[in-house]
């Protein structure tokens, strides 16, 4: 069997008569056009036959001439080719016999019916059109059809004769003959590899990984430990017997006690082993290798730690004498290290001369304390705030036992202080705050809000409290005001509104659902300082403002952060109990004219809280039905929190300085990676809302069919449920205006509000899994006293009845309709099918809307960035960098960068954003070139408006 042009030939022919026959069933599909038919090819030594018998395909010349070149070589049987050809072999018998039992079953039921003629090979090949033969005709008789041979090995060329069907048996016989055929072929046959879907490729994939890896292991651990043998290495420098290995002087690690020394005198935060018990031992920087009489021993010695060259002495000296100076402590990433200060002698005039802070900083290390004595590496404090993005529950503590663990690694030994770690941390943090401040960073800024705010989304996290301590080390914070809002401030503010407004006692109602954050007042805790914070974000999940409540979620603190968020012009207002603060806002306004301006905003009801609200209130107030509001769905702060939850568990036992600094600085590197990658979110965001825009259209049509509606009755029924709406609602006592319910209409109406308003908060305002596991108890007692209720509701005989399974469904999470009770329909009977054009009407509307929005943040992003790049050019002119002052130099250096990663991320940003929104793109930003924009584009991004 040998493989030319991807064919699998058989050549055990060779040697044979003249006229033998070769099958070649197992070429593949790309040498000639029907490779799923079985071919039988009769090829001559001398010529090739281009007349096949009878039901057969021609074979292209390709493939002639494939078995031709085959015809000279050997068969290997253990080829993988020969092996996939022998399958194919079978398969394509296969084909064929099942093909004939088919043909078998159409005979059988035409000769039981005494219809037409029999489906033979006659009309088969009458379908075909084009008549055979010398007298333009097919043959009539049944001739013998030469197939491939019925045995597994495809070196047999015997022609085997298969009777046809309508010649010789009739069809029941001939059905069992290709039966049984077909069983003894499947059982002799090897079995075909399985095709694997792509549903099951990823398992596939995983299931190979694993056998790889499971044939490996052995190898592994036999290298594992064959890397432990000490053997007789020698000296990479000297060739002498070696006693040192050094992985981090790879290729060359091996080094005898003299040439260690020379070689690491410099290098003393290198990790050592040592070969003189016959294993390898870490061994500290300040431990050397000594051969005596006796053999070899370890000797103590003093390591000094690298920094850089002083300058020159006043003599004007230059040869200095490097001395072991004051104990120094160094943590790096891989542990602590004790060495000592460099002490430079002059040889001209002795004076003696230590590194200053100036030299320690230049040198890559942050002080721990302002004695000198214990510094960190620049790069182990950025890993470790980069650690606190991905993970924000991870303490200094355990930060300070895992380099512990790298130090006992490295054969050192010595105590880190997780306190003394967070207070150069956030030193380190401020002063990179300060910064970037002086490169025109922006750490709490959306650019694509910026300068026209769509909306704002406020809600308080119950679990960034913070437990009372006696004991308070009395340390003002370095971020006090940035993020958080002072709290005198704060306090000033809420007890304002508390003596211009009159107080209102319990939790907010809607309809027969009770809201915590929907209070007017609220009780101190008697173990907690801060019981959480209010925040406050963009709708693409910037962290814009927050404050530390004290007394629980009150209306007064949400009503601070919008009076200082009012320069944004934010248009919306998003809070998940706007119903309830809305009026409250308005009646303090009245009071107090100051805060008039605050009404300007427009209320916005959080989409998936409106859930849990009445349905008349979510009709009223819900994101989705505020014009001009897009797809914001207001709950943009609930992403925010669950990563700032994470944080509490840290914070809720620093102090109220350190707590407030480290919150800010997750806030702070929040942003940043939001900003990073908003172009990303931006454009991605627009081309899904183009394709839902079609499909819900696409929809709204096919309901307007369905309903028979035109669009003077789609319009009427949009205002129908607007008035319905609008209409008489329950106050909190549980009556109607003008009208009395039952008691059990408002039992079901407020077990199964409060059923879902439990499950929202489930997780949301609960970090215990025991307060936890009693609220699911209690939400399970609640809605099964829900069912029972439902049940009572349907036996009343004037009652309509209440579909059980609908208000289940809804329940569970899957829907987001709120089901309309029967009592709440009054004279509209069809209130649920007008409902249904509304929300399909207003989902529509609000992806028109959130087009145009995202074309406007597009461009606002640009523009942002084009000003910002300008404004580094410009400071980059002025500062020059010539004065010969270092640090107007370093200034002018930190703007050239901070220039360039703007520019190119720039640059980023359009090509983005043209991908997303495609030829119309230029126009849409007003690109005029694409050169103009390489490093600092000159006229900022505009969007061209529509009228």
């Amino acid at each position: 069997m040998r493989q030319y042009c991807g064919c699998v030939v058989d050549v055990e022919a060779h040697g044979r008569a003249t006229d033998s026959v070769l099958h070649t069933s197992s070429i593949p599909p790309g040498c000639h056009r029907r490779s799923k038919k079985s071919l039988t090819v009769k090829i001559s030594l001398t010529r090739v036959d281009q007349r096949l018998r009878t039901r057969s395909q021609s074979v292209c010349l390709g493939q002639s001439v494939c078995v031709a070149m085959a015809m000279r070589h050997t068969i290997d049987r253990q080829h993988p080719s020969y092996k996939e050809g022998k399958r194919k072999l079978l398969e394509s018998k296969q084909d064929h016999l099942i093909a004939e039992a088919e043909r078998a079953v159409e005979e059988r039921k035409r000769a039981r019916s005494g219809g037409g003629p029999p489906c033979g090979s006659t009309s088969d090949g009458a379908r075909r059109g084009k008549p055979r033969g010398r007298r333009g005709g097919r043959r009539k008789a049944s001739a013998t059809v030469t197939y491939p041979p019925a045995e597994c090995s495809p070196s047999s060329h015997e022609d085997v004769p298969l009777t046809a069907p309508s010649a010789q048996l009739n069809p029941q016989e001939a059905f069992e003959n290709f039966v049984e055929r077909l069983s003894s072929l499947n059982a002799s046959g090897p079995s075909a590899k399985p095709q694997i879907s792509s549903a099951s490729s990823w398992t596939f994939r995983q299931q190979k990984s694993s056998e790889r890896w499971t044939e490996a292991r052995p190898n592994h651990l036999q290298c594992l430990i064959e890397k432990e043998a000490v053997g007789h290495p020698l000296c990479c420098l000297c060739h002498k017997p070696a006693v040192i290995r050094c992985r981090e002087c790879l290729p060359e690690e091996w080094f005898c006690g003299d040439c260690d020394v020379l070689h690491h005198k410099k290098q003393p935060l290198h990790n050592r082993e040592c070969l003189i018990r016959g294993f390898f031992e870490p061994i500290p920087p300040t431990t050397r290798v000594m051969k005596g009489e006796d053999g070899y021993y370890t000797q103590d010695q003093a390591c000094i730690l690298p920094t850089v060259s002083v300058s020159n002495c006043v003599c004007d000296g230059t040869t200095f004498t490097v001395l072991p100076g004051k104990p120094v402590i160094l943590i790096n990433i891989n542990g602590r290290y004790d060495l000592h200060q460099p002490l430079y002698v002059c040889q001209t005039c002795q004076q003696q001369r230590t590194p200053d802070m100036k030299d320690f900083l230049q040198s890559g290390y942050w002080p721990a304390s302002l004695n000198t004595s214990t510094f960190y590496t620049l790069d182990l404090l950025s890993s470790f705030q980069e650690l606190k993005v991905i993970s924000p529950g991870f303490s200094r503590q355990s930060f300070a036992k895992l380099l512990e663990h790298r130090t006992k690694c490295g054969g050192r030994s010595g105590h880190i202080k997780g306190d003394t770690l967070q207070r150069s941390f956030l030193e380190f943090s401020y002063a990179s705050f300060e910064k970037d401040q002086l490169c025109c960073g922006a750490a709490f800024t959306c650019p694509a809000c910026t300068p026209e705010m769509l909306a704002v989304s406020v809600d308080g996290n119950r679990k960034l409290y913070r437990f009372r301590r006696n004991g308070s080390s009395g340390d003002h914070a370095f971020f006090e005001g940035l993020f958080v809002a002072e709290d005198s401030a704060v306090s000033g503010f809420v007890d304002m509104i508390q003596k211009a407004v009159k107080k209102t006692q319990g939790r907010g109602m809607c309809g027969d659902s009770q809201w915590t954050a929907a209070r007017e007042t609220s009780r101190r805790a008697s173990k907690l300082d801060e019981e959480g914070m209010e925040v406050a974000v963009c709708r693409h999940g910037f962290l814009l403002k927050a404050l530390n409540m004290y007394r629980g979620e009150i209306f007064a603190y949400p009503m601070y952060l919008q009076k200082e968020l009012m320069p944004a012009k934010a248009q919306f207002f998003a809070m998940d109990v706007a119903c309830k603060y809305w009026p409250y806002l308005e009646k303090v306004a009245s009071v107090l004219p100051a805060l008039q301006e605050l009404t300007t905003m427009k209320p916005f009801l959080s989409v998936m809280h409106a859930r849990a609200h009445a349905t008349k209130c979510e009709i009223k107030w819900s994101g989705r039905n505020q014009e001009g509001a897009g797809t914001t769905a207001g709950e943009e702060v609930e992403q925010v929190n669950s990563y700032l939850s994470r944080c509490a568990l840290t914070t809720k036992y620093m102090s109220k300085a350190a707590r407030l600094d480290m919150l800010t600085l997750h806030a702070m590197l929040w942003n940043h990676k939001k900003g990073d990658s908003l172009h990303q979110a931006l454009s991605t965001r627009y081309v899904k809302t183009c394709q839902r825009l079609l499909e819900e259209t696409a929809m709204l049509a096919e309901l307007k069919t369905q309903l028979h509606c035109s669009d003077e009755m789609v319009s009427q029924w949009i205002s129908d449920v607007m008035e319905w709406a609008a209409g008489e609602t329950r106050d909190t006592s549980g009556n109607l205006q003008g009208t009395t319910h039952t008691g059990l209409q408002r039992s079901i109406e407020g077990l199964y509000l409060s059923v879902r308003q439990r499950k929202q908060n489930l997780y949301r305002q609960n970090d215990s899994n025991k307060l936890r596991h009693r609220l699911r108890r209690k939400l399970a007692e609640d809605k099964k006293l829900l069912l029972q209720e439902i049940q009572k509701h349907n036996k009343l005989d004037s009652a309509e009845n209440i579909d059980a399974a609908v208000v289940e469904h809804s329940l569970s999470g899957e829907s987001t309709v709120s089901p309309i009770w029967p009592w709440e329909v009054h004279d509209s009977a069809n209130i649920g099918t007008k409902k249904r054009i509304h929300d399909q009407v207003m989902t529509t509307k609000r992806l028109q809307e959130e087009k145009n929005i995202l074309v406007m943040e597009m461009a606002q992003h640009c523009t942002w960035l084009q000003n910002l790049a300008l404004v580094l050019k410009n400071k980059v002119a002025e500062e020059g960098g010539e004065s010969g002052d270092k640090g107007d130099e370093g200034l002018c250096s930190l703007l050239r960068r901070r220039n360039t990663e703007v520019s190119e991320g720039l640059q980023v940003v359009l090509q983005k954003y043209k991908t997303a929104l495609g030829p119309e793109a230029s126009v849409i930003l007003n690109i005029e070139e694409e050169d103009q924009v390489s490093t600092v584009v000159q006229t900022p991004v505009r969007m061209k408006r529509k009228a």
